[in-house]
């Protein structure tokens, strides 16, 4: 943890019409477990160590203002040993948000990164995500 940063301010004024006043805020930095999982990212998400779905192939669509994505989730032991896009009907090419694929199984989650100029597509594929999760319950 940092120490406390100490800022100063003075306002400005010619010195024959007002003395300059100073004005101290002092910040301290939150804890680390105080921050939202929306800051702390989905990294910070442990993965499962039970087994939490059912074994099968399960789909979900997800929706955008761009287009719809389906998505395709494979679990193995009860966890989540792939995922895909079978079916991408989005303005947009599906291979911007690529990358994204390999993060359900490694995070165990549905959490996914956003990717710059796609964050729609990400979200759809999110949604996706979820949905077929949502049915291996």
């Amino acid at each position: 943890m940092t120490a406390p940063v100490t800022i100063q301010f003075a306002e400005v004024a010619p010195a024959a019409e007002h003395p300059v006043a100073e004005h101290k805020v002092e910040i301290a930095p939150a804890p680390p477990a105080a921050l939202p999982a929306a800051i702390s990212g989905p990294a910070a998400t442990p993965a499962p160590s039970a087994p939490v779905w059912k074994d099968g192939t399960y789909t979900g669509w997800g929706y955008s203002r761009h287009g719809n994505i389906e998505a395709a989730v494979v679990i193995e032991g009860g966890r989540i040993a792939s995922a895909g896009i079978s079916q991408c009907r989005t303005r947009y090419s599906c291979s911007v948000i690529d990358r994204l694929i390999p993060q359900v199984a490694q995070r165990q989650s549905p959490n996914v990164d956003y990717v710059s100029g796609a964050t729609q597509s990400a979200d759809a594929f999110y949604g996706a995500v979820v949905e077929a999760l949502s049915k291996a319950k």
